[in-house]
């Protein structure tokens, strides 16, 4: 069987900061992004060669590039996945800041005036803080980390956001219960890229609309995850 490969049709290219292609079986993953002086500047205490957005780009890079055998009846042959960065200034660029956090972990968020209604558009309440599109991909916004590891696993971890996937892991927007059976996915765990990922980004960037992993109501599970996020921020206050 022939492979057919989905259509990216970006409406402004020079608007949108990642943008993907296909070169025969290799998916291409064009990236523009910015960073602000301290990720340009500095780097973690264990890593003094190299800076924050050193850091972000090789983790993002060696997570995300590889060949996928995504198993579809469209796609039956593997693919490439190549991610490559482009000058800042080819194009719009998606921001990317390291700087002190005072409660909440690394993330990716829309402008304000982007926040809040992107949940009517999905019907998820984790499109609260991040309504993305190609165009607006969001800002990708980490705190200082100590280790050079730490850095390139979440990096990794919040550029699937900017492509598009949502978390999988038991978060207070999925009702504090994971997705069965992502325990070892990139947007679980910061672990590894997974072919549903690589689906999931292409469907994306195919269709305009950010894909989510399935999530259910768990009354126990709630009650124990509010318990446990409420415990640790006042810890976090109190420290």
């Amino acid at each position: 069987m022939q492979a057919i490969f989905p259509n990216f049709a970006y409406r402004r290219p020079s608007r949108t900061p990642i943008q993907l292609s296909w070169s025969g079986r290799t998916l291409v993953v064009a990236c523009c992004l910015r960073f602000n002086r301290r990720a340009r500047s500095t780097g973690p205490a264990d890593s003094p060669d190299q800076t924050y957005a050193d850091l972000i780009l090789a983790g993002i890079e060696q997570a995300w590039s590889g060949t996928y055998q995504l198993g579809t009846e469209a796609m039956p042959e593997p693919v490439t996945v190549s991610v490559r960065f482009q000058a800042e200034g080819t194009r719009k660029a998606a921001a990317v800041r390291v700087h002190r956090l005072l409660l909440m972990p690394a993330h990716v968020i829309s402008p304000l005036y982007r926040r809040i209604w992107g949940i009517f558009r999905t019907g998820q309440l984790e499109s609260m803080g991040l309504n993305w599109t190609p165009r607006h991909p969001g800002s990708i916004v980490m705190p200082p980390y100590r280790q050079a590891r730490t850095v390139r696993s979440v990096a990794a971890h919040e550029f699937g956001h900017l492509l598009g996937i949502g978390d999988a892991y038991g978060a207070l927007y999925r009702f504090y219960s994971a997705a069965p059976g992502t325990g070892h996915y990139m947007m679980h765990s910061n672990s590894q890229v997974q072919p549903e990922e690589v689906r999931m980004l292409i469907r994306a960037h195919a269709s305009g609309r950010m894909q989510f992993f399935p999530r259910r109501w768990q009354t126990r599970v709630f009650r124990d995850g509010l318990r446990r996020e409420f415990g640790q921020l006042l810890r976090r206050i109190k420290s």
